[in-house]
């Protein structure tokens, strides 16, 4: 039996729910085509608790629907990676970590993702989630 694929979205994937309206659990099990599990990175969940501290409104509910969802899954500590921005550190986990599926909507963390030969999942046009990268 294959191994599963660890699973780690980044704090502004985790918003897309409350964002966007989209379903990032059924999408990524329409999208993935493998076994795999969603974990949190530790940094992730620390930095939706400083954006729900500053924000108001219809963004404070996205930070709130995506701390819900977080909590449905385990969190993970990443952050032995020292005091580094939380896209290299989830970057350093990605490249340090057999397979390991990024989900992230930041241009710059995708493309250094993408050379690594690092899968990776995105929202396109605000509704769809979208695979880029071989699981093998």
């Amino acid at each position: 039996m294959r191994r599963e694929w660890i699973v780690i979205p980044d704090t502004n994937f985790l918003l897309v729910p409350g964002q966007f309206g989209v379903d990032i659990i059924s999408e990524l099990n329409r999208v993935l085509d493998v076994r795999f599990r969603i974990v949190i990175p530790n940094v992730v969940l620390d930095e939706l608790s400083v954006i729900e501290r500053k924000t108001r409104g219809k963004d404070l509910l996205a930070v709130r629907m995506a701390k819900k969802l977080a909590e449905r899954f385990e969190t993970i500590e990443i952050s032995r990676f020292g005091e580094k921005p939380i896209d290299d550190q989830i970057y350093d986990f990605a490249v340090s970590n057999e397979r390991v599926i990024v989900c992230t909507n930041d241009k710059g963390l995708k493309k250094r993702l993408r050379e690594r030969g690092i899968p990776v999942v995105y929202l396109r046009s605000k509704k769809i989630l979208e695979l880029e990268g071989m699981l093998e």
